[in-house]
């Protein structure tokens, strides 16, 4: 957005845009793969659901 000029949520917008044609071109697999790689919010982007990654939890004594 600093760059462009643009505000954050033009930016948004645009790069949504762009990575749900990724998306389309990618396939299910390859996105995957992709998403696990990133935070889970970044999933948005792509015109997915948020992720949400296990949480590991400490076992009861």
């Amino acid at each position: 957005a600093e760059r462009t000029g643009a505000t954050p949520a033009t930016a948004r917008w645009d790069t949504g845009a762009v990575l749900a044609v990724v998306t389309r071109l990618a396939g299910p697999d390859l996105l995957a793969r992709i998403l696990r790689q990133l935070p889970g919010d970044y999933a948005l982007l792509f015109g997915q659901a948020e992720l949400r990654r296990p949480q590991l939890h400490a076992a009861a004594t």
